[in-house]
């Protein structure tokens, strides 16, 4: 017995994770800037609304909804911008807005455990890079204002940590997640994958999935075209995607240029490349390449943050801290990076930068009124990823449905 309460003791020691979590834990508990942070207040300047705000927002539609009113007929600022699919949490009891710290704790306690879980242990070095993610400006402010990605990332989660093999209840939390926000429609890639042989019962099962999907948008359409309204945008400061940087730039020149004439140049430009890239994929020439030789965790989990990544990246202009899901790439990227895949230690470098980039831009401010061009290389880098992803997600596809020459 006491040696295996020595072993125990000996596994803790080795895995950082347990101390993140108490540390975590802590901070949690003292979460308040007015009440515990005000010794701090000459130094920085807090906003109370900040603490859990985008989760406040979103209980005062859930408690609008309990007593049979509409959240979109109130003047509220910023707006009420969340599908009418919430209401579901309406009739969950003390899911309210009285109780929004407590929800705030326990949703960044899970989201993160269940992120520590899925990444395994952590040793000096891994756990150092972890930390460089986990305690970046992307994800604190993810974290602060309990943003309902944080419900989505449990929902696309949970069911790869607790039943991996259960194709049909992904499926049920991916098209839950997908009700709540559109976004994670770009995890469907990891149904694809699970459903990647051709044969009657998958097709069929994709047909279903892809039905379902087309009519809730179809029914919810003047919803999701009045939320894309009401939802705030901002090119030069929290976002990303493939239209800011030529936004960005265009907003500096508008005397010179015509966004859409641009727009549209570098769109085709930029997949003209993605083209040429997939044809010397499909050409064989990376036929040594084997992305799916990982566990099926860390291939599944991969998955789910690039396709949510690449679809807010080009199908939308996405807040900042959704860049977060990336974080599930980095179990496969790790284990990428031991057996020398291309690419692979090129998006582990990157992605500290991109999630510190708030950082390196303050610090540019120290030296030069102008740090703009550290925010454009940021978006560049991002792309570069996107870019990156792309053909590795179709290396992984072609690897599975064994195309040939």
């Amino acid at each position: 017995m006491a040696g295996n309460n020595k072993a125990l003791l000996t596994g803790l020691k080795k895995d950082l994770r347990i101390y993140y979590v108490l540390t975590l834990f802590i901070f949690l508990l003292v979460f308040d800037y007015n009440q515990y942070w005000c010794l701090f207040k000459s130094y920085i300047q807090f906003d109370s609304w900040s603490v859990y705000g985008d989760l406040r927002l979103l209980l005062k539609g859930t408690d609008l909804y309990g007593i049979g009113k509409d959240p979109f007929k109130e003047h509220y600022e910023p707006p009420y911008n969340y599908p009418s699919f919430w209401r579901f949490f309406s009739y969950l009891k003390g899911f309210d807005a009285v109780h929004y710290k407590t929800i705030g704790f326990l949703l960044v306690f899970c989201t993160q455990s269940m992120l520590l879980w899925a990444s395994g242990n952590w040793d000096p070095k891994k756990g150092f890079y972890y930390l460089l993610l986990l305690l970046s400006p992307v994800s604190l402010l993810l974290f602060e204002r309990g943003n309902n990605d944080l419900v989505i990332f449990l929902l696309l989660l949970f069911p790869i940590l607790v039943l991996p093999k259960s194709k049909l209840l992904y499926i049920l939390f991916f098209l839950l997640a997908f009700m709540l926000k559109l976004y994670p429609i770009g995890a469907g890639l990891l149904v694809l994958y699970l459903y990647k042989e051709i044969n009657f019962k998958n097709i069929a099962v994709l047909v279903g999935v892809a039905v379902v999907i087309l009519v809730y948008i179809m029914l919810n359409y003047e919803e999701i075209i009045m939320i894309r309204e009401r939802t705030p945008i901002s090119i030069s400061e929290f976002s990303f995607g493939f239209q800011v940087p030529l936004e960005n730039f265009m907003s500096h020149n508008r005397k010179m240029y015509k966004i859409e004439e641009v727009y549209w140049v570098g769109y085709i430009v930029l997949w003209i490349s993605i083209i040429f890239l997939l044809f010397k994929i499909f050409r064989n020439q990376w036929n040594h390449v084997d992305l799916t030789n990982i566990t099926r965790r860390e291939l599944y989990l991969f998955l789910i943050g690039a396709g949510v990544f690449l679809f807010s990246f080009f199908l939308s202009i996405s807040w900042e801290y959704r860049l977060f899901f990336l974080v599930l790439c980095v179990p496969a990227l790790i284990s990428w990076v031991k057996s020398n895949q291309f690419g692979a230690k090129y998006m582990i470098i990157i992605l500290p930068i991109i999630l510190w980039n708030q950082t390196l831009r303050k610090i540019t401010e120290m030296f030069s009124d102008n740090s703009n061009s550290i925010f454009l290389i940021n978006q560049l880098l991002i792309t570069s990823l996107a870019v990156v992803l792309i053909i590795y997600i179709f290396l992984i596809f072609k690897k599975s449905l064994n195309f040939t020459k």
